[in-house]
């Protein structure tokens, strides 16, 4: 009769790996004798969380109808799993979510869209798309921001600048700056390993990129080649649901000024999300924004609001985009409807315990350079006729002359430079 050694004689890694299981049920038996040890959190439980809600959505539910391709299900599952993965091991802490939370988010904003269709009644905007519209749409959504939550400069497109700039200035910046160029190489490495290696080559999958990089430029500066047709129309229900999902439900800004550590403009962008109470939804046509203010406060702060209005109007932007699925917006109610802000945030007390927001003239500075130029009407950083369209808008202008006054009128300071004046102020 063979002997054990014999047995496994010409195959010793299993030799070893039947010892090392017979000593580690060994020391099982001997922690667990009168003691009955519990079971690790499982850490998968946020993405089914995150994946069930996906799918359960009135968007996917509606590309599911028909998919195309048939595939489709098992591709937005290996999406979904790859953003949970970039999200929890190489999303950067200085900024705010960007990852499963944030598409959630987007996902149930497009999803619950209501728009007036006749006399009294309503209907939701995506039962007014086709299956394949639905996909494009759902999967933009979903890779709109995946290259927010990685950082390799290979990414880029074959010989773009910014690829040897990653050095040269700090990384959360130089992320932000660059993420709708990185995308299709994110996903391309994201999907390297699996059944979908080529789908980035896809008709659908290229149509979705298009439409989510599109979020990154305004309508009149899209080109109709990438965007033919409706597509036109995703690509704005995406930029508005993306602009809209500023409110206090996009992150714990409490918990993220006392704990975690960030730049100026981080700790702003933070404290700028707790000024927008509650959901920022679209019903029947209609925006409603609550704004509130942090304590200690005053009219000083009322610059801040006219630019977070701004913010908020420039999805009127978008109109005869989404004129093409009935979804145009009404207008936006805002509480108040102008001028300052009673309603006082208690979580953002504290605010003037960073470091560089002493005073209330540095929260101003530092608040009024977390928004995009276009949002404070900046005639310095604004071309001429885009100037021109959004006062026809209806934007507000915006007093900057302190924000300048510490900025710098002419070569901007330094930023060691401006929280100093800022302080000083």
């Amino acid at each position: 009769m063979p002997s054990f050694f014999t047995i496994y004689e010409n195959d010793h890694t299993k030799l070893i790996q039947e010892i090392r299981l017979a000593i580690h049920s060994r020391s099982c038996k001997s922690l667990t004798s009168g003691h009955r040890m519990r079971s690790l959190p499982d850490p998968e439980v946020s993405l089914r969380d995150a994946s069930d809600f996906i799918f359960d959505s009135a968007l996917c539910r509606g590309a599911l109808r028909e998919p195309h391709p048939l595939s489709l299900a098992l591709l937005l599952r290996e999406v979904i799993s790859g953003i949970h993965r970039l999200t929890v091991s190489c999303h950067l802490p200085e900024f705010t979510d960007h990852g499963l939370s944030h598409l959630c988010s987007l996902v149930d904003r497009l999803s619950r869209w209501s728009i007036v269709s006749s006399g009294a009644s309503s209907r939701l905007v995506v039962e007014g798309l086709s299956a394949e519209e639905c996909a494009v749409l759902l999967l933009a959504t979903l890779l709109h921001d995946i290259g927010m939550l990685s950082q390799r400069p290979e990414d880029l497109p074959p010989g773009d600048p910014n690829a040897t700039a990653k050095p040269l200035r700090d990384v959360p910046t130089w992320v932000r700056r660059t993420h709708i160029d990185r995308m299709e190489g994110v996903l391309r490495r994201m999907l390297s390993g699996t059944e979908f290696r080529n789908a980035e080559s896809g008709s659908i999958v290229q149509r979705a990129l298009h439409v989510a990089k599109a979020h990154g430029k305004w309508p009149w500066q899209w080109d109709p080649t990438l965007l033919p047709g409706r597509d036109t129309g995703l690509a704005a229900l995406v930029a508005v649901a993306d602009l809209l999902d500023e409110d206090s439900a996009r992150c714990d800004s409490a918990t993220l000024l006392r704990h975690r550590y960030g730049t100026a403009e981080n700790c702003a962008h933070w404290i700028r999300h707790g000024l927008t109470q509650g959901r920022v939804l679209v019903e029947r046509g209609r925006v409603l924004v609550r704004l509130a203010r942090p304590p200690g406060t005053d009219a000083q702060l009322d610059v801040v609001f006219t630019a977070l209005r701004n913010h908020f109007s420039l999805v009127m932007l978008y109109l005869r985009e989404l004129g093409q699925f009935g979804a145009g917006l009404h207008g936006i109610d805002f509480d108040p409807p102008t001028g300052g802000v009673g309603l006082v945030v208690e979580e953002l007390a504290g605010w003037n315990d960073l470091e560089e927001f002493k005073t209330q003239t540095a929260l101003v500075y530092h608040l009024l350079g977390s928004f995009m130029s276009e949002a404070l009407l900046d005639e310095r950083r604004v071309p001429p006729d885009t100037l021109r369209r959004l006062i026809t808008q209806g934007l507000t202008p915006v007093d900057l002359t302190q924000f300048y006054a510490i900025r710098g009128m002419r070569e901007p300071r330094l930023p060691i430079e401006q929280a100093f004046h800022a302080l000083l102020s």
